[in-house]
């Protein structure tokens, strides 16, 4: 019937919360019940056959959702239980035992490290030791071979600086000898800059001229013993003039100021004595510097005189002369 096809479609797919709640067993022992009953039973009427549609159609659902359950169950058969994670951390460690235990393998680790590393940095410096003994050793050896030979070169070089400081000395000695007597030589001399050049000049002539007229001094011409031009860069080149004794020098060097023009008349110094007197003027200890009579002089600011050889020493003289030695 319409009616009973939509009572059937409406069971089928929602069956009430009721129904689903009875069990399977509960149903199954209900009809049982019916099949034992041996009495006739009385024609039933549209409701009751209405009523056995709708148990057979609650049997039904229940039976399919039987099934669902079963393999909703199957399913799940391998997934795992709260009872199986139970079993499965039961033996697992906790968060700080595991950081107690990384922490003492890491420690272990470390210790193991520092004693490879210390063992091998001490094998290591051991090693640089015995090597730098080694080489201390050769190099003892080798500074006492060199000890030897340099106190046999000493023996033998003791008598060579003996010989070599009496040669200084005597060279010294010869030296100042050598500078004297060349000096000395030119005691009588005197050198004069600037004296005019012409050609087929009479040197003894135009100098005995030149010294009458501006100096006022009368010359013999043996007076003048000789007179020559030293060579020289720039022109006129000086003259070398030397007198017949010392007393005519004199005579002409005492009134040298007097002269004209640019013809200078100085001392006929060596070399040596020439140093000497740049030295004495370079060290700023002296008012005047001058040459005489063979003798270099110095006169200092407080108006003292001192006679210096060509090896003195400047300061040393001077602190003679202050503590009145």
């Amino acid at each position: 019937m319409p009616g009973g096809s939509n009572t059937l479609n409406k069971t089928s797919t929602k069956p009430t919360h009721s129904r689903a709640v009875r069990s399977v067993q509960t149903l199954l022992a209900a009809k049982k019940d019916n099949k034992d009953d041996k009495e006739p039973k009385a024609k039933r009427t549209h409701s009751e056959v209405s009523n056995d549609s709708n148990t057979s159609l609650d049997l039904s659902g229940l039976i399919n959702f039987q099934k669902d359950l079963d393999e909703i169950k199957f399913s799940l058969r391998d997934v795992t239980t709260k009872d199986d994670l139970i079993d499965i951390t039961k033996d697992l460690v906790k968060t700080s035992d595991l950081e107690n235990l990384v922490t003492g393998i890491v420690k272990k680790l470390f210790s193991k490290f520092e004693s490879s590393l210390e063992k091998k940095m001490n094998d290591k410096i051991s090693k640089i030791e015995k090597e730098i003994e080694e080489k201390v050793e050769a190099l003892s050896i080798e500074n006492e071979h060199l000890k030897k030979r340099l106190d046999a070169v000493s023996s033998h070089i003791s008598p060579i600086k003996t010989d070599l400081a009496e040669t200084a000395k005597v060279a010294k000695i010869a030296n100042l000898s050598s500078n004297y007597n060349e000096q000395y030589s030119r005691k009588n001399n005197i050198k004069v800059f600037n004296f005019p050049r012409r050609d087929k000049q009479n040197l003894r002539k135009d100098f005995i001229e030149m010294v009458k007229r501006d100096l006022d001094v009368s010359l013999e011409e043996r007076d003048v013993v000789a007179i020559h031009r030293l060579p020289a860069v720039h022109e006129p080149s000086p003259l070398i003039v030397r007198f017949f004794n010392s007393d005519v020098k004199r005579s002409v060097m005492r009134v040298r100021k007097q002269l004209n023009g640019k013809v200078k008349f100085v001392d006929d110094v060596t070399q040596r004595n020439m140093e000497l007197i740049h030295r004495l003027e370079k060290s700023n200890h002296f008012e005047q510097v001058w040459y005489f009579n063979c003798g270099v002089y110095g006169r200092t600011e407080s108006g003292a005189q001192i006679k210096f050889g060509m090896y003195d020493d400047i300061n040393f003289r001077l602190r003679q002369l202050r503590s009145g030695l």
